[in-house]
């Protein structure tokens, strides 16, 4: 049997892919969204509550729709942590705050088998048990999702560098943190932050890197979209469900006042 990777079919047929960051923990919500034809999910372990046994789950929900499951690290300096996450079978890492191409560097020696990498040879869920024949023959260092994250000045000022990491997929910037570290916590109309967000996208697109961003709006997603970012995360599950069920509540006791 044969690893794919869902992500790059999904991005070479359509041009770009949708996904949401799952907070929740639960693999209800992971199948809920591959039902709904998502392209793939980010399990967030960074500021979610979510274990390793729940990941499993999740990403069995996910496979069994098609739908890529990813997640984001908690810790971005815990190379032997990231191996585990892929030894247990998620299709790709998210590592958050990555500023240096040192950093970027030493993701990839932990995430990617030899010769790319220094990871481990694995015999567990990540090559199926063997079922992936060649996974540890090169067919993971292929076929594992890598994104990391811009979220600081720092690593707007070294994404040039960062981008010619080999094995990098993916650059993904967070607008929240981004905007924090460059003192406009929130405006996305500040033209220091646009112009950051355009020097990160223009590295990506000379590098052949994929350009990611996270969005909270069609008209964002679409913006961001036609803009170039091509692996966009369109919700958070939690978040989704904190506003919508406001929204339903609000209205129907409004209307009954």
């Amino acid at each position: 049997m044969k690893m794919r990777n869902l992500v790059k079919e999904k991005l070479e047929k359509n041009g770009y892919v949708l996904g949401a960051f799952v907070a929740s923990g639960s693999p209800t919500n992971a199948e809920i969204l591959g039902i709904n034809n998502l392209d793939f999910i980010l399990i967030d372990m960074e500021h979610a509550q979510t274990n390793m046994e729940t990941i499993v789950d999740m990403v069995r929900a996910s496979e069994l729709y098609g739908m890529a499951p990813f997640v984001r690290v908690y810790n971005p300096v815990d190379g032997p942590m990231m191996a585990r996450m892929l030894d247990v079978g998620v299709h790709g890492l998210m590592i958050p705050m990555v500023e240096t191409p040192e950093h970027a560097k030493y993701i990839i020696d932990n995430v990617k088998i030899a010769p790319l990498g220094k990871r481990g040879i694995g015999v567990g869920r990540g090559p199926r048990w063997g079922w992936y024949e060649d996974y540890n023959r090169g067919e993971c260092n292929d076929n594992t999702y890598t994104i990391m994250q811009c979220e600081t000045r720092k690593g707007v000022e070294n994404i040039e560098e960062i981008c010619k990491t080999p094995g990098l997929d993916c650059i993904f910037i967070g607008t929240a943190d981004l905007s924090q570290d460059m003192g406009c916590l929130g405006d996305m109309k500040n033209p220091e932050f646009i112009n950051a967000i355009d020097k990160v996208l223009k590295s990506c697109q000379k590098h052949n890197i994929i350009a990611g961003i996270v969005t909270g709006s069609v008209e964002e997603a679409s913006m961001r979209i036609k803009q170039g970012f091509k692996l966009v995360t369109i919700m958070n599950d939690l978040g989704f469900f904190r506003s919508q069920s406001k929204k339903l509540i609000d209205a129907v006791r409004g209307s009954i006042s």
